[in-house]
């Protein structure tokens, strides 16, 4: 795998709990993924954990690069702004957190900063039926 993203030992120690592959890659596997997600993903999975899961990706890069310099920072936020883009495109907001009440106030989730734990596809909302609701 090409390296077109940092991936220093600051970056190694917030993925130190993440599955090998993460820890070994870091943005040069989370973009990518994140990237994939957004183009076969975003419009077409059905099942909760796994849509739960995708979402966690784009905040682990969150993560990432709120320790990253601004140059550093800026150069990656071009690369995702489409990217996040196509998933808003393919998704609605929805009222609730995807994690539910619990897991959105111990891990402090913010609508504006955590948009994607605010966002679901019409399948998943359909198969959660009753659990969430469309943001009007």
């Amino acid at each position: 795998m090409t390296s077109k993203y940092p991936h220093t030992d600051k970056i190694k120690n917030i993925l130190r709990d993440k599955a090998d592959f993460v820890q070994q890659d870091g943005l040069n596997y989370l973009i990518p993924y994140w990237q994939r997600f957004a183009e076969e993903y975003a419009d077409t999975e059905d099942l909760i954990y796994e849509w739960q899961n995708d979402l966690d990706t784009r905040e682990i890069i969150d993560k990432i690069i709120s320790i990253l310099s601004d140059n550093e920072r800026a150069k990656i936020e071009l690369d995702l702004k489409p990217i996040d883009t196509a998933v808003i495109e393919k998704t609605f907001e929805i009222n609730e957190c995807v994690w539910g009440d619990r897991e959105e106030k111990d891990k402090n989730f913010d609508r504006q900063k955590n948009w994607y734990y605010y966002r679901m596809n019409q399948n998943i909302f359909d198969n959660e039926a009753g659990e969430f609701t469309k943001r009007r």
